[in-house]
């Protein structure tokens, strides 16, 4: 898996952190989206978690929601699994699969529906495309890993936040999401800001630190 990596922490019950793509976990430290020693592990996951082929996308993300899972249960059980952006999708289904606080921001519904509607996959659709690939292809590989299927199985002390004004993440993705999640998790925990995608990330360190304190 390329450019796969995991950065251990110094806290074991501390937070999961599933970086956003294409993001090393120098930056994300840098930019305060992981603390510095605060955490029981860091995911940086494979370019290709996001590729023109169907096949590769769902084995990418099984494969590290598996070794996540697998990491937490053999450790002590982190306090919240934290998703940014497109990684959302294994941050989700790890905090279903362990019945952990969820903290997810910027995400959407459906891997597949994100790769024929968001800007940042549009290379990636057009290489599907050009591979032979539609979108029912997207569909059927990734049925069982996307978040809004799993959304019910997060602990109810989990938190949605996704942005307004976020032109990476589709609006239709972002607030099937939300609403989804409303059924299952206090209303207070599904937040949709003024913000856009950037927006969001920025300001989740300071939520973070909120919601830890409390």
């Amino acid at each position: 898996m390329d450019q796969f990596a995991i950065l251990e922490g110094r806290v074991r019950t501390g937070p999961i952190y599933f970086l956003p793509w294409r993001t090393g976990s120098g930056l994300a430290q840098m930019v305060g989206l992981i603390p510095n020693s605060a955490f029981a592990a860091c995911y940086r996951l494979p370019d290709d978690v996001v590729c023109p082929n169907p096949l590769t996308c769902a084995a990418r993300i099984s494969d590290m929601v598996d070794i996540a899972v697998r990491r937490a249960r053999s450790h002590d059980m982190p306090r919240a699994v934290v998703g940014y952006s497109m990684v959302t999708v294994p941050a989700t289904l790890v905090a279903a699969a362990l019945g952990t606080p969820l903290w997810s921001f910027a995400s959407a519904d459906r891997g597949d529906l994100m790769i024929w509607s968001s800007p940042a996959a549009r290379t990636v659709q057009r290489d599907a495309e050009r591979m032979g690939f539609s979108r029912n292809d997207f569909t059927l590989a990734l049925r069982n890993l996307n978040p809004i299927d799993s959304i019910e199985r997060v602990h109810r002390d989990s938190r949605i936040v996704v942005g307004r004004f976020d032109r990476l993440i589709p609006r239709a993705r972002s607030q099937a999401l939300a609403e989804r999640a409303r059924r299952y998790l206090p209303t207070e925990h599904v937040l949709e800001l003024p913000l856009g995608h950037l927006g969001v990330l920025a300001l989740s360190p300071w939520m973070q630190r909120g919601w830890m304190a409390g």
